[in-house]
């Protein structure tokens, strides 16, 4: 009969966490610190740091794909009529 369950920080590795986006990996984080697995919550600190400041805004500027999707559809012009 076991009476302890296995440790859920032996699934997460510092690699594992890499591969996570930023908000994926403050959710982790998250719940991590909620469920008491500090070993969890110190890789996503650490993952985090490393990471660099405001990718989300630099995704958004003109040219990229989120920017370009966000634009309005304009009509297509219509070939003049003579």
């Amino acid at each position: 009969m076991r009476l302890v369950r296995p440790g859920r920080s032996a699934a997460w590795t510092r690699d594992r966490i890499e591969l996570l986006s930023t908000a994926e990996i403050r959710q982790l984080r998250d719940n991590a610190q909620r469920l008491s697995e500090p070993e969890i919550a110190g890789l996503c600190e650490e993952v985090l740091k490393v990471r660099p400041k405001g990718a989300a805004k630099a995704a958004a500027k003109p040219g990229t794909a989120k920017a370009v999707a966000a634009k309005p559809l304009t009509q297509a012009k219509r070939p003049a009529v003579a």
